[in-house]
C-alpha cells in the first residue's frame, strides 16, 4: 500500500496490516490513554483505540497535537485539548493522524494528530470491537453446552442465565486487554473454554472414567462467571470498582453460591463447581485461592490457559507485515510468537 493511498481513513484491520513508514488516518474510540514520562523527562502517551472491527495500540510523543473539534464551531478552528481533557478521552471518538515506524524489526504505531470529534455526529456505541464470531453462533453453542449436561445441572444452569446474569453475560467483555476485550468476549472465550474442557474430558474419561464431564461443562461455564460484576462496557471495556478490589474470581464464587442456595442445588455439586470457580487459573501466583484439585478442575484450568494464550498467540502474529513471521515480545506471556509460513524472520 503506498503512502498515498494510505492517507485515507482506514478501519483498524486495515491498519493493522501496514509496512512500517507508512501514513494513515482513522476514526477510532479510545479504549484507554495513559501518560508517561521517557527517559528524557518529556511526557509521552501509550494509547489504545478500538472501531467494530478490532484495537490498535499506539505511542503519543511529546509533539503530538492534541485537538478539540467537539462542536461545529471548532471543526474548522479547533482548541487544543488541556491535559484534563486529554485524561478524559476515554470512550470517546476521536479522529487521528498516524505513521508507522520500525521499532526493533516490528510495526509500531505513532499517533501524530489526535481530534476529539463530535460525539452526536460519531457517537461512540458504532466504534466498538466485538467478537467476529455473530452473537447467534455463540448463543446457540453456548445452549448446546447447557443441553449436554445431566438433567440437575442443565435445570441449574439455564435458570441463572435465563434472566439478568444471562444478558449481562452476553454482552460483556472478558477482559479490559489482553483478551477477549470487546463486547460478547466473554461469552466466546467461555463456549471456546467449555468446549476445549469437554473434549479434553471425553478424551481421558477412556483413562479415568470416573471424570463427570457434566461438572466439567458447568465448571468451564460458571468459571468467569465473575466478570459480569468486573467489567462493563461503557461504552468500551472497563473494570468495575468491584472487580479492581475483589476479582471475578471472588465474585463469581460468591454470586453462584448465593445462585446455588437459592435454587437448592445439591451441597455436594455446589462444593465441586465452586472449587472449579476458585481454581480455574492454576496457580496461586495466578490469582486462584486454591490449586485445582479434582480431575474437572485440572481439566478446566487446562483449557483455560490454553484459550488465553492461544487468544495471544493469534493476536500477536495474525496481522504481521509480510516477510515477517515472528512477533515483538509478548509481556503478558513472556516469549515471542511465530507463526509458520513460507518466510520466517531471522532469529535475534
Amino acid at each position: 500500500m503506498s503512502s498515498q493511498a494510505s492517507t485515507k481513513l482506514l478501519k483498524s484491520s486495515d491498519a493493522r496490516h501496514l509496512p512500517a513508514g507508512e501514513t494513515f488516518k482513522g476514526i477510532y474510540a479510545v479504549n484507554s490513554v495513559v501518560r508517561k514520562t521517557d527517559k528524557n523527562g518529556k511526557p509521552y502517551w501509550e494509547m489504545t483505540v478500538s472501531d467494530e472491527q478490532g484495537v490498535l495500540s499506539a505511542k503519543v510523543w511529546s509533539d503530538a497535537g492534541w485537538w478539540d473539534r467537539s462542536t461545529p464551531e471548532l471543526e474548522n478552528r479547533p482548541d487544543a485539548l488541556t491535559e484534563q481533557q486529554i485524561n478524559g478521552l476515554r470512550g470517546c471518538v476521536v479522529g487521528i493522524t498516524a505513521k508507522t515506524a520500525d521499532f526493533r524489526g516490528q510495526v509500531q504505531y505513532n499517533f501524530n494528530a489526535i481530534s476529539l470529534l463530535n460525539q452526536e455526529k460519531f457517537p461512540p456505541s458504532k466504534f466498538i470491537a466485538h467478537s467476529n464470531i455473530p452473537l447467534p453462533v455463540l448463543g446457540a453453542r453456548f445452549d448446546a453446552l447447557v443441553g449436554e449436561c445431566r438433567q440437575e445441572v442443565r435445570d441449574f444452569l439455564t435458570s441463572v442465565f435465563e434472566g439478568p446474569h444471562g444478558k449481562a453475560f452476553r454482552e460483556a467483555p472478558a477482559a479490559v486487554t489482553n483478551h477477549h476485550a470487546y463486547a460478547h468476549g466473554l461469552l466466546e472465550h467461555t463456549v471456546t473454554v467449555a468446549e476445549a474442557a469437554r473434549a479434553i474430558a471425553e478424551t481421558y474419561k477412556n483413562a479415568y472414567p470416573s471424570i463427570d464431564v457434566s461438572i466439567v461443562i458447568a465448571g468451564a461455564i460458571l468459571h468467569d462467571f465473575g466478570k459480569i460484576a468486573s467489567y462493563a462496557m461503557s461504552p468500551v471495556p472497563e473494570m468495575t470498582l468491584s472487580g479492581a478490589v475483589l476479582d471475578h474470581i471472588a465474585l463469581g464464587y460468591a454470586e453462584f453460591v448465593r445462585l446455588a442456595g437459592e435454587a437448592n442445588f445439591p451441597s455436594d455439586l455446589t462444593l465441586h463447581i465452586g472449587h472449579i470457580i476458585l481454581s480455574h487459573h492454576g496457580q496461586k501466583e495466578f490469582g486462584s485461592p486454591v490449586l485445582p484439585a479434582t480431575a474437572e478442575a485440572l481439566v478446566v484450568a487446562a483449557a483455560d490457559e490454553l484459550d488465553f494464550r492461544l487468544f495471544c498467540w493469534n493476536d500477536a502474529t495474525a496481522d504481521l507485515p509480510a516477510g515477517h513471521n515472528i512477533s515483538a515480545f509478548h509481556n503478558v506471556t513472556g516469549r515471542r510468537f511465530w507463526r509458520p509460513g513460507e518466510k520466517s524472520d531471522e532469529a535475534s
